[in-house]
């Protein structure tokens, strides 16, 4: 690298995403060293706007520094401590309020809201309609706007949203509020996968990524814990039901984390009030080996298209519509399913969710710690037999007569959580370009949306108690679910196998640091290695 700061003044009229294979350099060594040299000079001359938000925090004692391993722990440890507890704590609440109608129907909430059964459908599918049609605006005001405030604020709201559950008299104003709550998770996972990749490296990210989403079991536990004591405790209570109690606790519990949130994250690493000057810039120099940085907050359209016309972003959207039509349903219909087909009574249903949840705490983590000690790049395999043994679960829940190996199948279901998790690593960490980024973390939520939208409809009043259509349904979506991330690995391997190859034979050539900051998409920078 031979420019500064200060060599960012001149504007090239190509943007990175120009021919750069068609460059005015003769260079006769072989195509993916001419290509690099290109690349190189227009990284070098491009407009500071176009670079990645750590590349303005870099400077001459920056990119001198050499890490030290010891430090680095010190740091990580730091990062997970006011990071990763944060993350996880929204993650729990986040679960525990979309798992609340679950609790809710079974405390009368059906019966004081003179619901039908086509219309409680319609309160899980609705809450992920407004999800859906307000994914990519959200996506796009946390690419324009400070990510933490941002965030913080969308939390406080749907907080306050869940709470006006409680005010509810009919179903059309309690399909209101489940739509409207939709519209605030949007913002949500987006941002945690943002901050994942903002703060770790890349082979810190699937353990993160885990571990946050195996918080949700915690949303789980306390859920449940919260509506069994109701459930016991307000039995004879007929002023004030239980189930709206129900909504206040929790939206309260939410407002209190959004507050928490948007006071204590920072918006980016090198605004971070608990880092010193060295720790920050440790922060940008561990971001240089994700080849991705910290974010820009320029739209570029040409990621958009290269978005849309790289398979695995259609790989993701399969693998998340897949794994949401299970959830969809489970989340909504789980309660009852435990009731009227296994035969537990209403406040047993309750408490018999509790296993899932800490199924949910322990297996993702586990599966990531076992990855990244004995079974290196072999993450995306490992999620092919994880979705492999939910086929299995399905099919002890749809099959079987006895409660048991049906409780057995019900259960097995829950460790789905890790590929969900797997697969949101995978944009974290392999999804370079913020505008790229950006758009496959949309689409993957799209997925997930729609799946969460069909799966509720799946179960049919018409088939209960046993909803054999819904079971079915949730078996073939294991089945595509599996394809698609075995698709994933074929691609990401061959990728890697073709790049390694073309690096070989252009040893010679070095890129420049800067690289490592000029916002390029995965396809675009030769440097960029998948995770496996």
């Amino acid at each position: 690298m031979t420019g500064g700061k200060d060599n960012n003044a001149n504007v090239v009229s190509r943007d990175i995403n120009s021919d750069s294979k068609e460059s005015n350099y003769e260079v006769s060594v072989n195509p993916q060293l001419s290509t690099i040299l290109s690349l190189n000079d227009e990284v070098n001359n491009m407009d500071i706007k176009d670079m990645d938000e750590a590349y303005k925090f870099l400077d001459a004692e920056t990119e001198a520094l050499e890490l030290d391993p010891a430090y680095e722990k010190k740091l990580v440890r730091k990062i997970d401590f006011h990071i990763m507890t944060i993350i996880c704590g929204l993650m729990a609440v986040q679960m525990m309020d979309k798992t609340t109608n679950s609790y809710a129907v079974l405390m009368g909430m059906r019966k004081d809201l003179k619901m039908t059964s086509e219309e409680y459908s319609w309160v899980g599918s609705s809450f992920y309609l407004g999800y859906l049609v307000f994914e990519y605006p959200a996506n796009l005001l946390l690419q324009k706007m400070p990510l933490s405030k941002t965030l913080g604020l969308a939390i406080v709201l749907w907080g306050v949203v869940l709470m006006c559950h409680a005010a509810c008299k009919t179903a059309a104003t309690f399909l209101l509020c489940r739509t409207i709550l939709g519209i605030f998770e949007g913002f949500m996972n987006p941002s945690y996968i943002i901050m994942t990749s903002q703060w770790y490296r890349k082979e810190e990210q699937f353990m993160r990524t885990c571990l946050w989403y195996g918080f949700q079991g915690l949303g789980t536990l306390v859920g449940a814990s919260i509506a069994y004591g109701l459930q016991v405790h307000r039995a004879g209570y007929h002023a004030f039901a239980s189930w709206k109690c129900f909504y206040i606790i929790t939206g309260a519990i939410t407002v209190f984390l959004g507050v928490v949130s948007a006071l204590h994250v920072p918006d980016v690493p090198v605004k971070a009030w608990f880092l010193n000057k060295k720790d920050k810039m440790y922060a940008i120099e561990r971001s240089k080996s994700n080849q991705q940085g910290f974010g820009n907050r320029k739209f570029k359209k040409y990621q958009l298209v290269e978005a849309f016309t790289d398979p695995i972003t259609y790989c993701i959207f399969i693998y998340a519509m897949s794994y949401a039509i299970p959830n969809g349903g489970l989340n909504n219909f789980g309660s009852i399913l435990l009731n009227k087909d296994f035969g537990f009574s209403s406040q047993q249903s309750s408490l018999m969710n509790m296993p899932g949840g800490g199924i949910d705490i322990i297996f993702p983590p586990a599966v990531a710690l076992i990855n990244h000690f004995w079974l290196k790049d072999f993450k995306i395999i490992s999620m092919v037999i994880i979705n492999l043994l939910c086929v299995v679960g399905t099919c002890l829940l749809a099959f079987t007569d006895h409660r048991g190996s049906k409780l057995t199948g019900y259960y097995t279901l829950y460790i789905s959580t890790t590929n969900m998790a797997g697969v949101a690593s995978i944009v974290s960490s392999n999804v370079a370009g913020h505008t790229k980024k950006i758009t496959a973390s949309t689409v993957f939520l799209v997925g997930y949306c729609v799946g969460n939208m069909i799966g509720p409809q799946t179960f049919r009043e018409s088939q209960a108690p046993g909803y054999a259509g819904a079971k079915t349904a949730m078996l073939v979506s294991y089945c595509a679910g599996a394809v698609a991330l075995f698709v994933i690995y074929w691609i990401y391997f061959k990728r890697n196998k073709d790049r390694a190859a073309e690096r070989k034979q252009a040893e010679e050539v070095i890129p420049a640091d800067r690289i490592a900051f000029a916002d390029l998409t995965d396809l675009q920078n030769p440097e960029f290695v998948y995770d496996l």
